[in-house]
């Protein structure tokens, strides 16, 4: 994917952060709406734009009275469990527990999140994940003050009573197992995640349609938000167009610490390391946009997905924007077809087995990383960008903490590109963890799951790649060493067939040969055939093109 279309993207998602639907009067749902959606964004439309108070709360109540949702846009988070972080700012605050409303799941994703988002003249907010439920009448309430404006020529004093603002949610879906998302027409959901809480109700490892093939098609549009999909076989999501479903949220280590899981209960310890340190709650449901757990068979298609956090001095920066945390030796298969993978620091966190073709990742520092067995980049676009905390380095490519016995990271027919502000000769093309032996990469599991003692391999292969100036002459960072220090057929930092970006062939004799090899026979992956060829105890897997 051309830069040029990178930079649109972004630029067409920060314009516009909330895409409500047309409506009649202010409010979205429309007063007395009977089809509103079960996953509905609240949304007000005001005169001009208005703005976020200090103090008050919106709720939501059953007709009968009984309250369902309520959000604080004050800053009482930070009380929580002697919470006394000052890197942000706790008001607009609340903890959300995805997959709140899915009857089959024991463990959730806990996160913070902002609900009240101001865009032109309008302000929109997100509830509590699976606080409405559908064929359901509701109604709303808002404090005076929470939001400053006018609303027809009317100063906006809250919303009070039991008529004001009504409306009633439509019933499920028709199908269990195939589902639309649209931000602003007609659709089965207005969220992604929404399309993925009924996938996880009806088709999850141990529910009626568990091996059914399933599908969720989202229509253009730009969705902010953070996802969580767990115990789910045989999904595919599909965008109607790769920049023109843009999916995302500005996540961080500073705002959701860790790398994330679900979890039965949201943690309540402070975070011992970074910005942070000491003051800010470890919820559980970590840094990254999607979040998949125990996943087989998970394959996205023709969209963008985007960690949109902007790397700042003094914060914790990693953000993923995908962790695949799945690892089982004979499941765990992700599939990432014509697919935007954008962020920062750690775009992309791996475990298992996973195939991206024809996709595009951008990133700056150790963009690509994790645990997997074999991490498959074909025919994809590798694409460094400016670090906004360190502009004269070009960063790291990977940081491979691969399977002891499997492939790890391999590089195959793709191409590594960067912005034009990257210096040239500035970028490694991977640095090592430190994770040395005995305690990593020293035994090969055969019954599924990672631990330290069969993780921290730096297996990573670069097999007939077009590589771009910015890539350095020495190639490899050669301290820490990695493991293994010296490169083999199987395991190692390896090279093959590299290529300038016009396709004629790179001079690499100034690699860092003491760390990384140019000369080893690497035809036993280059084919995904081969890549793939121990899944499953060597039943083998070979994920097919459309």
């Amino acid at each position: 994917m051309p830069l040029k279309l990178s930079t649109l993207v972004v630029n067409a998602a920060l314009a516009t952060l909330v895409s409500p639907a047309a409506h009649a009067g202010p409010f979205l749902p429309d007063t007395g709406d009977t089809a509103a959606y079960s996953d509905t964004r609240l949304a007000i439309t005001f005169d001009t734009a208005p703005s976020l108070g200090s103090t008050g709360k919106i709720k939501v109540f059953t007709t009968d009275g009984t309250l369902v949702d309520t959000i604080d846009v004050s800053d009482a988070v930070s009380k929580m469990s002697g919470e006394t972080q000052t890197l942000f700012s706790a008001r607009n605050t609340e903890i959300d527990k995805l997959g709140g409303n899915v009857p089959s799941l024991a463990q959730w994703r806990y996160v913070y999140y902002r609900p009240v988002v101001i865009s032109g003249s309008t302000a929109s907010i997100k509830l509590h994940d699976g606080a409405l439920r559908p064929n359901t009448a509701y109604y709303v309430n808002i404090d005076d003050g929470v939001l400053n404006g006018k609303v027809a020529g009317a100063s906006f004093r809250g919303v009070s009573g039991t008529n004001a603002w009504t409306f009633k949610t439509r019933a499920t879906p028709g199908s269990p197992t195939s589902v639309t998302v649209d931000d602003d027409g007609p659709a089965d959901f207005r969220t992604v995640q929404g399309a993925l809480n009924w996938i996880m109700q009806n088709g999850c490892v141990t529910c009626a349609y568990a091996g059914a093939a399933k599908t969720i098609t989202v229509k253009n549009g730009n969705y902010r938000e953070l996802l969580f999909l767990r115990n789910v076989n045989n999904l595919t999501i599909t965008g109607e167009s790769r920049s023109g479903v843009i999916v995302f949220y500005d996540n961080s280590d500073s705002f959701n610490p860790g790398t994330g899981f679900g979890t039965a209960a949201a943690g309540d310890t402070l975070v011992s390391a970074g910005p942070n340190v000491g003051t800010r709650r470890y919820l559980g449901g970590g840094r990254n946009v999607l979040l998949a757990e125990n996943a087989d068979l998970l394959k996205l298609t023709n969209f963008t997905l985007w960690n949109a956090h902007r790397k700042t001095s003094g914060w914790d920066n990693q953000a993923e924007t995908m962790y695949f945390n799945s690892s089982a030796l004979g499941g765990s298969r992700l599939s990432a077809l014509s697919m935007n993978f954008m962020s920062a620091q750690d775009t992309l966190l791996l475990k298992g087995w996973s195939w991206f073709y024809k996709s595009y990742i951008s990133g700056d520092v150790d963009f690509i990383w994790g645990s997997p067995y074999a991490a498959l980049f074909e025919q994809s676009e590798l694409h460094t960008i400016v670090d906004g905390t360190n502009a004269s380095s070009g960063g790291y490519i990977f940081q491979a903490r691969a399977a002891y016995g499997y492939p790890g990271f391999v590089v195959l027919n793709s191409k590594l590109t960067a912005d034009a502000a990257i210096p040239a000769g500035s970028t490694w093309l991977a640095r090592s963890g430190g994770l040395a032996p005995p305690t990593y990469c020293t035994t090969k599991t055969t019954t599924g799951g990672l631990g330290s003692a069969n993780l921290g391999c730096d297996n990573l292969a670069y097999i007939n790649t077009r590589m771009g100036t910015h890539i350095r002459t020495a190639g490899w960072q050669a301290t820490p060493a990695p493991t293994p220090a010296t490169p083999t057929a199987t395991a190692g930092w390896r090279e093959r067939g590299s290529m300038d970006l016009s396709g004629n062939t790179l001079n690499v004799s100034g690699r860092n040969q003491n760390v990384s090899s140019t000369g080893i026979d690497l035809s036993g992956l280059d084919t995904r055939a081969e890549v793939f060829q121990a899944w499953n105890n060597g039943a083998g897997w070979v994920p097919t093109t459309p």
